[in-house]
Parts: structure tokens; C-alpha cells; sequence
């Protein structure tokens, strides 16, 4: 029987993932600096240190740290109401485990920081008792680290726990922690989803598929 359910953000809680992927691809177009889609893709799902540490290996140390920190600036400039970008269902999941006293929590790449400016927004805070950045570890997605500290948080077994992910790298990392692993279906990065247990199409498919998994 499942006691809990680790929640994503970036892509299952919130649609963010292809408005930060268009921000940095058009930076790269401005700074002629493009990449082939396929290969500029492999970033999304990865903490700040990893896509920094992947622009270096892309342009070089000196040129993809600058660029990065370029993005970084000019990303702070952005407006964007993280309102606008909920996916549709997540917070009736959120009150329909709250009103049956499961056990949530947060365990997103992002760094701590971004992670309470959009919870503080939307409004999503009461709902995480036990939040984890990814930039807490020496190592974020897909190690598997992250979930199994959230894991240790909750005080509960890897095999009663379910993860809710989108990107493979947080997919890869909930497997190997010993969750089971619904996916919130992204066709637009190249995901291919496989290690997930599910692939559900939107956050109203996952509510129901829930609702089964705890027999509510």
C-alpha cells in the first residue's frame, strides 16, 4: 500500500520547461551560438549547475560559463506569472491527498530559491511539508539522491512511494530510488518516458490513477 507521493515542479506542477528551453534558444540565436534542437533538448530537466556544466561542454568553459550566466541575468528580467502556467488538476490532486492525510513533498532540480518564488506565487506552500532542491546535493537528477533523502523526510519505504515526473532524468532518479514512477506525458523535449511505471496524459488522468493507487 502507498503512504506518499513526491511531486516535481518544474513540468509537472507548473508548464516551465518550454518557456525557460525558448528564453535560452533565443539567447543562443542572438549570441549565434545555436546548436541543433535535438542536442540543445538534453537540457531541460537539469538543475542550474548541470546546464551550466553542459553549455561548457557545448561552446567551451569560458564561452558556455557566459553564456550561462548571461542567461541567468537576462532570465530575471523576464515577466512570467507562474499562475498562468499551472497545469490544469494539480491542485485538486494537492487537496484531494491533503483532505486523505497522504504524505507530499517536493523534490525539484530548481534551486531553493526559485522553487519558493513559485510556490509562494501559486500558492502551493500548505501543500509541502518537505521541500528538496536539487542544488542541495553534490549531484541532482538522475542520481538518485534527491528522492531518496525525500524519502528519508517522509519516513517512508521506497516502495511505498509514488513519484510524479516528467523529464527522464527525474524518472531515471526515481526508479533508481525504488519509487514508482508516474510520468506527466511532455512529447515536445524527446522524453521517452520508458522507465516510467505509467505515462498519464494530463494532471486529471494522474488524479484518477491516484484516486486507484489509494483506493480513495
Amino acid at each position: 500500500m502507498y503512504e506518499a507521493i513526491i511531486f516535481d515542479m518544474d513540468g509537472v506542477i507548473i508548464d516551465s520547461e518550454i518557456v525557460y528551453y525558448n528564453w535560452l534558444k533565443e539567447l543562443l540565436i542572438e549570441k549565434e551560438c545555436m546548436i541543433p534542437e535535438n542536442e540543445l533538448k538534453k537540457i531541460v530537466g537539469l538543475s542550474n549547475s548541470q546546464s551550466r556544466q553542459m553549455m561548457m561542454e557545448w561552446f567551451g568553459r569560458e564561452k558556455g560559463s557566459r553564456l550561462w550566466e548571461t542567461y541567468c541575468e537576462e532570465e530575471e528580467g523576464y515577466e512570467l506569472s507562474y499562475r498562468d502556467i499551472i497545469n490544469p488538476g494539480t491542485e485538486e490532486i494537492l487537496m484531494l491527498l491533503r483532505r486523505h492525510h497522504i504524505k507530499t513533498a517536493l523534490a525539484s532540480s530548481s534551486s531553493m530559491e526559485e522553487i519558493s518564488e513559485v510556490l509562494d506565487e501559486i500558492g502551493f506552500r500548505k501543500y509541502f511539508p518537505v521541500i528538496l532542491s536539487g542544488e542541495m546535493f553534490q549531484e541532482s537528477k538522475p542520481n538518485p539522491e534527491i528522492y531518496t533523502e525525500t524519502m528519508k523526510c517522509l519516513r517512508v519505504e521506497p516502495e511505498r512511494c509514488i513519484v510524479l515526473e516528467d523529464s527522464d532524468y527525474g524518472i531515471c532518479a526515481a526508479k533508481s530510488a525504488g519509487a514508482h514512477v508516474i510520468a506527466h506525458r511532455e512529447d515536445r523535449f524527446g522524453f521517452t518516458q520508458e522507465m516510467a511505471d505509467h505515462v498519464v496524459r494530463d494532471m486529471y488522468h494522474a488524479k484518477e490513477m491516484i484516486r486507484t493507487k489509494f483506493n480513495l
